[in-house]
């Protein structure tokens, strides 16, 4: 079910992306649907493991969410053991997908490409608009003032005749008519009503002054038959794209692989040789016969010979051609060197000085001008073989996604616990999205020759193998690892804004030690006394805790002492009351429950030392951060001492309450 709402969705994808080249074509419904069956056929190696992923977190969520996983680890078995019959399901999968591509795809893609060339290439049927000449016919421009939509009439019609090629001679007028295609769609059959054909005749001899005579021909109908060529579609031949990288199988990509390697190991050594014998040491007969005039103390010293730099490497990347220059060039400075050539450019006079600079900035700029022409060739070369390794690790990449998208479906689902179309579709459409992203960024490291061609086509697979490891050792050993109310509780508590209730912290007084006896009235003057104290707690808050006062907290790690005083009394209270018998009373316990945690400390001491201090404050987002979580904590601890305030009045009123006196007693 995943795997046909994937591949309709992909599917719908694919039309929104050639909706333009498809519409107002008029192409039958049988072109339309083998365009859409070699549609599907090529993005079923996409659709697979999004389908597998998805399907895969909406069994193990559901499995877990009605507690079918804990009744089958309760009796023993792991989850790795539950998911043995699903591996051997998705290797035969991954199997088949690895047929299908290497076999099925080549074969869809070299049909579908070249249907939609054709589709591509058909002309348009004729769609003539109100007010606009319609030119899509050839040799007839058409021009319509008004039509019906309902009735498909013409009104006003102007038709301009080409076919003689010699401009605008024949021209039809017409009140109205009405156009309609054969059912072959070969001739357009024009009806007119009340109209006239307007003719410009030949002159038979060429005179000084034209006449330039006519012929009106008026009409109640006329019937016009307008062959329509090229409207038809015409299909290619499927062999001009027959040996394109995406229709090729693997047998097919090695071996058109080693041809483009083969040749363009040929062209690297060819350029090299042609550019040391031909370029960097050109040298002609005239000219060699020079160098025995040259000065007596040059005469000892000749030119290194040009086969000493005949044997040069292969080029194995693109980016080994950018070093050509550089390395020829200082070759040939080592050996203009050895021959010491200032010596020998002084020895000639200035007219012969100017004519050996032209003519080495000539050379210089001809090296030039082939050294960027023939990198230019073979880096276009380069990209294309990269292409086909590209293709060639494809068909194994999108077949062991099945299998990686299993060990993250499964374990995930299992984690997360939810089940159905909701949170599955967009977890598995979150992660299917970064594999692709990660898939595209090491397929375009791979065609700019950054990496080779296995480390970028398995950069995603290698990614995500880690985390399905990862979420299935956490799955297996009952892990919380997604549990986002454990997270979002953590950050809560480190920017202070947690709600935190007294009672969570005193759980382990809980049964841990005897009853204490509280009686009646000493609890009431002590929530009376706590809520006096909050009161005078809150005021003097607003007297000391202000903006001004605030920023001196900011790398303190001490506290206010009257909240730290409060904060002592006020858990002291709350502990005798947690070990008293009044704390059994489940009404009572429930009330005691919404008091809120304070533990009486307003800091933001982070930093342990000066150095740690300093730097913070000269960040400006640093500490302005700090500062605004400090003043969000004393925000809630006023709030707090309100809440304090209001429930110990509230205890003193339920003490009071005859409900409370009989359960107690």
């Amino acid at each position: 079910m995943t795997f046909f709402i994937v591949l309709f969705l992909l599917l719908m994808q694919f039309l929104w992306r050639y909706i333009d080249e498809l519409v107002g074509k008029g192409l039958e419904f049988k072109i339309i649907g083998e365009l859409l069956v070699y549609a599907s056929s090529s993005l079923v190696p996409l659709a697979l493991p999004l389908a597998i992923l998805l399907s895969s977190l909406m069994t193990f969520g559901n499995m877990g969410e009605y507690y079918e996983l804990t009744a089958m680890k309760s009796s023993g078995i792991s989850l790795r053991r539950i998911m043995l019959p699903l591996v051997i399901l998705v290797m035969l999968i991954s199997a088949g997908a690895f047929f299908f591509a290497n076999n099925v795809l080549p074969v869809t893609n070299l049909k579908m490409k070249s249907l939609l060339y054709d589709v591509r290439n058909q002309r348009p049927e004729v769609q003539i608009m109100e007010g606009v000449f319609y030119n899509g016919i050839d040799n007839f421009s058409i021009r319509v003032n008004r039509k019906d939509p309902v009735t498909n009439m013409l009104y006003d019609i102007k038709i301009y005749d080409h076919t003689s090629h010699k401009g605008n001679v024949s021209i039809t007028l017409a009140d109205s008519g009405r156009m309609k295609m054969t059912a072959d769609r070969r001739n357009l059959i024009v009806t007119l009503w009340s109209g006239y054909s307007y003719n410009e005749l030949d002159e038979k001899r060429r005179k000084q002054t034209r006449n330039f005579p006519h012929r009106m021909d008026r009409f109640g109908e006329q019937r016009t038959i307008i062959e329509m060529s090229g409207f038809e579609l015409l299909r290619s031949d499927e062999s001009i794209f027959r040996n394109s990288y995406s229709m090729l199988n693997l047998s097919q990509l090695a071996h058109t692989r080693d041809s483009l390697r083969r040749q363009l190991d040929i062209k690297s050594k060819m350029f090299y040789r042609s550019m040391i014998q031909n370029n960097y040491f050109k040298m002609n007969s005239k000219r060699a016969r020079s160098l025995t005039n040259q000065p007596a103390f040059l005469k000892s010293r000749t030119l290194p010979s040009a086969d000493q730099y005949r044997k040069v490497p292969p080029v194995k990347d693109v980016h080994d051609i950018s070093h050509l220059k550089i390395d020829s060039v200082r070759r040939f400075r080592t050996a203009l060197t050895v021959s010491n050539f200032d010596s020998l450019y002084e020895s000639y006079a200035s007219p012969k000085k100017l004519e050996i600079v032209k003519q080495a900035l000539n050379f210089n700029s001809m090296n030039q001008y082939t050294i960027l022409s023939t990198s230019s060739n073979i880096i276009y070369d380069m990209r294309y073989l990269r292409r086909h390794e590209i293709e060639w690790h494809r068909k194994f990449t999108l077949s062991m996604a099945c299998l990686i998208f299993l060990f993250i479906g499964a374990p995930l689902g299992a984690i997360i616990r939810k089940g159905g179309l909701g949170m599955p579709t967009v977890i598995s459409t979150l992660l299917f999205i970064l594999y692709y992203i990660i898939s595209l960024t090491g397929e375009k490291f791979v065609r700019e020759s950054v990496v080779t061609a296995f480390t970028g086509m398995w950069l995603s697979s290698s990614i995500l193998i880690i985390a399905g490891i990862f979420l299935t050792y956490e799955a297996t050993n009952d892990s919380a690892i997604l549990n986002l109310d454990s997270y979002i509780n953590f950050i809560r508590d480190k920017l202070g804004l947690r709600k935190g209730v007294l009672l969570d912290k005193k759980a382990h007084l809980t049964g841990k030690f005897e009853i204490l006896e509280i009686p009646r009235k000493e609890l009431q003057e002590e929530f009376g006394e706590l809520g006096k104290q909050a009161i005078i707690c809150l005021d003097q808050v607003y007297r000391d805790i202000h903006l001004g006062s605030l920023p001196k907290k900011l790398f303190s790690n001490k506290g206010y002492p009257f909240l730290l005083e409060f904060g002592i009394n006020y858990n002291s209270l709350i502990d005798r009351i947690v070990l008293s018998k009044w704390f059994r009373i489940p009404y009572f316990n429930k009330r005691l429950s919404e008091f809120p945690f304070l533990n009486g400390r307003i800091t933001a001491g982070y930093f342990p030392n000066r150095f740690l201090k300093t730097a913070s404050f000269v960040l400006f987002p640093v500490w302005i951060l700090i500062f605004l979580q400090l003043w969000v904590k004393v925000q809630r601890l006023k709030r707090n001492l309100r809440q304090i305030e209001e429930l110990s009045a509230g205890m003193i009123n339920l003490l009071n309450s005859s409900a409370l006196k009989t359960e107690s007693d």
